[in-house]
């Protein structure tokens, strides 16, 4: 589920912002709000690699962050689970007062909207929900596109206020929250089985969970360049 960084792409631009707050909706969650510098842009469903520069970190120096928000919020918004036993960057991350530093490099990735009309079947397991709340933000007042949403949990749903405003505003969206893999596979296929070729298909989880839906879809007829996957680096 973390990805070490080793090295950065040409041309990473760096950026420093702030910290305006951190909240702890529930369980182990934790959403963070990042000042956003006027001329930095990304597009929806893109990571960016965060450091905090005047924290002293236990292991790895820096994180991969999906950004949950779009430009336009006036934020940069990350979302993340701890689990048992944090790291030492989360730990750090986690105490932080607004107004203290965090500095990144980016943005970064592929997880992103194709085009402007193709249908989208998007599945978030757990907090791999990040990316696809900027993806539906970014498609918010879009009504070309089909949009259904499989959001599997065994337990609390991030950003789940969120995604039902979106899709009361659109609708053309639609939101399924799923528990347990039976319910969740039938959902899956259902879409599969009614949109076949004709939509692109993304996958935001845990690479178990990847490998999984991924052969799911190929087992059903599905072309690998209709899938779009985002191995949740450093939720």
């Amino acid at each position: 589920m973390i990805e070490t960084i080793k090295y950065l792409p040409k041309m990473a631009k760096k950026v420093e912002t702030k910290v305006i707050s951190i909240a702890n909706p529930a369980e182990d969650y934790y959403v963070i709000k990042l000042s956003k510098e006027p001329d930095f842009k990304w597009k929806a469903g893109e990571h960016a690699i965060f450091r905090l520069p005047d924290k002293e970190i236990e292991g790895d120096k820096q994180r991969v962050f999906s950004i949950a928000s779009v430009p336009r919020e006036g934020y940069i918004l990350l979302g993340t689970r701890t689990g048992p036993n944090p790291s030492g960057f989360k730990k750090a991350l986690l105490s932080m007062e607004p107004g203290e530093t965090v500095t990144f490099n980016g943005p970064f990735g592929g997880f992103r909207i194709k085009d402007n009309s193709t249908p989208m079947v998007l599945y978030a397991s757990g907090v791999g929900i990040t990316p696809i709340r900027s993806i539906l933000t970014e498609l918010e007042s879009n009504k070309r596109h089909a949009i259904e949403v499989v959001y599997a949990s065994n337990g609390y749903y991030l950003f789940e206020e969120d995604l039902e405003w979106l899709s009361m505003g659109n609708p053309r969206m639609h939101i399924h929250k799923t528990r347990g893999i039976e319910e969740t596979q039938a959902k899956l296929k259902e879409f599969a089985t009614l949109y076949g070729n004709m939509a692109y298909y993304y996958i935001s989880g845990s690479p178990a969970v990847i490998e999984s839906v991924t052969k799911l879809y190929k087992d059903m007829g599905i072309f690998n360049d209709r899938i779009i996957s985002d191995n949740m680096k450093g939720y």
